[in-house]
């Protein structure tokens, strides 16, 4: 059996889904595979493992690389949620190395870098930029085309995320309860919210709660409905936006101020579903930017952060 080479593996990682592509030297896809989850830090690096595994497998099958024969690629990057410290980074590398044994491949040059980072790259060709991503999760990631790179937020649902659709729905939540409770305003949350689960009253929602069938997706799909709420013209549910985007207006004021970039011209990618489809918050965030940012261009793009991976790795 004859050992196989392509390109490129680009790999991107997150805490919902993971996605593989194998490319030819011009970026064109030869392969793609999809899995669930390969965030260790939200399901585990067994589980991890196997997500990654499975994917890889998938491009590999699209790519008609599974004769049995060794495959090599010339430039491999995994671009993964959960590199967050210094210990990420060795928890992060083992889940790779082991990933890769288990498939029996090789590569020239492996990469394995936070996901956010490595798409600010890719789309900005290292030139200085920043990357706002809100999505489930909220991080900010700003370099200042000299090699020096910035990070703010990321710090998870549990102690960060803010201005994220997790942090949105969370945020509807608590209002529910401090409605039920006299200590808020009156909102259609409450009805929207009960009505989309299912339930029939607040303390159905809160016991689910604090079940064990509490997602932190079911969550952030909450996102929508506190947009839907705020069009039929609810207080409450205005207010949760302002502060969603007043929280990602000082991500990434911060960021850019550390980069020092905010003076100069810079590119802004603005990735992940609150950013990208809540024009509400999207423009409170661009508006106040006319100030501290007088030059930033946004690029404005529905290309997927994989797209940006790939660039990333055939600029190695």
């Amino acid at each position: 059996m004859n050992d196989q080479s392509f390109h490129l593996l680009a790999v991107d990682g997150g805490g919902t889904k993971t996605l593989a592509v194998i490319t030819d030297s011009t970026g064109s896809i030869l392969g793609e595979g999809k899995a669930g989850a390969s965030n260790y830090q939200v399901i585990g690096k067994e589980l991890a493992i196997k997500a990654l595994v499975a994917s890889i497998q998938g491009a590999l099958a699209e790519a008609a690389a599974l004769n049995g024969g060794p495959v090599r690629f010339e430039k491999t990057v995994f671009a993964l949620a959960g590199i967050d410290t210094s210990n990420d980074e060795l928890e992060v590398q083992e889940m790779v190395e082991e990933s890769i044994k288990q498939l029996g491949l090789a590569t020239h040059m492996l990469l394995v870098e936070n996901d956010c980072l490595s798409a600010l790259l890719g789309a900005t060709q290292n030139k200085a930029g920043a990357l706002l991503i809100s999505g489930t999760g909220s991080i900010v990631f700003a370099h200042d085309g000299r090699g020096n790179f910035f990070r703010t937020g990321g710090w998870g649902y549990r102690v960060g995320d803010e201005g994220s659709g997790y942090w949105i729905g969370k945020e509807a939540i608590r209002s529910i309860m401090k409605m039920n409770d006299g200590r808020e305003k009156e909102t259609i949350l409450s009805q929207l919210i009960l009505q989309k689960f299912g339930f029939q009253k607040i303390e159905d929602l809160y016991n689910w709660v604090y079940s064990p069938s509490y997602c932190v997706d079911d969550v952030g799909a909450l996102t929508a409905l506190v947009e839907e709420a705020y069009k039929l013209g609810d207080k409450v549910s205005q207010g949760i936006l302002d502060e969603a985007a007043a929280e990602l207006t000082l991500l990434l004021e911060t960021t850019i101020e550390k980069a020092g970039i905010a003076k100069e011209e810079f590119q802004l990618i603005l990735q992940g579903g609150v950013i990208q489809n809540n024009h509400y918050i999207r423009d409170r965030v661009l508006d106040s930017l006319k100030t501290s940012a007088e030059r930033v261009k946004v690029l404005d793009t529905d290309q997927k952060p994989i797209t940006f991976i790939i660039k990333r790795g055939l600029n190695l």
